[in-house]
């Protein structure tokens, strides 16, 4: 669909770029698909924006054959490819690691590693007091890694299932470490 020209004068192949008309009529059929599509995931609009003009930068910067011959697969790929990254940056935000916690501390003396292993014993205690279920949930997705399909798939349980079991651990074990540090 689309057709890489190169501007006189210019010997690199690296300088083609898209047809405006022909960009912009991908972009008129693409992007409101991808707003929809965001739009269940994604809460805050300007985000969902922000996703969707991302992922038309990275398809005029593609040198691949794919981002011509079926820009909106292309587009889709980029944008579940965002939401992944996007989603992994707040799993690891949410997560509560005490080595991670402790890094903007100083770490030389004993009362320091004793702090850290103080905590992780902690965090094990209260990993320990989940429901089973929710136990073996989060700590499918956390130590074992899964995404919320594999393990909805494996337990035989609904995404949303899944979604609670998750953010149930994390709240129990921010209360359960946050009563036992005070």
């Amino acid at each position: 669909m689309f057709r890489a020209r190169e501007d006189e004068g210019s010997c690199a192949r690296a300088s083609a770029r898209y047809d405006d008309r022909q960009f912009e009529a991908v972009y008129r059929r693409e992007a409101p698909k991808l707003l929809s599509f965001l739009k269940r995931r994604i809460w805050i609009e300007e985000d969902r924006h922000d996703l969707v003009q991302e992922a038309f930068t990275r398809l005029v910067a593609s040198r691949s054959t794919a981002a011509s011959s079926n820009p909106g697969a292309y587009l889709q790929g980029i944008v579940r490819h965002l939401l992944a990254d996007r989603v992994r940056a707040w799993a690891k935000a949410q997560s509560f690691d005490p080595v991670v916690y402790s890094a903007g501390k100083d770490i030389a003396g004993p009362d320091a590693i004793a702090e850290i292993n103080d905590m992780r014993e902690r965090y094990r205690r209260a990993v320990e007091t989940l429901p089973p279920r929710t136990k073996e949930v989060y700590l499918l997705h956390r130590a074992e890694e899964l995404g919320y399909r594999q393990i909805a798939e494996q337990l035989d349980i609904s995404i949303r299932t899944v979604e609670w079991h998750v953010a149930e651990a994390i709240v129990r074990i921010g209360k359960s470490i946050g009563n036992a540090h005070g």
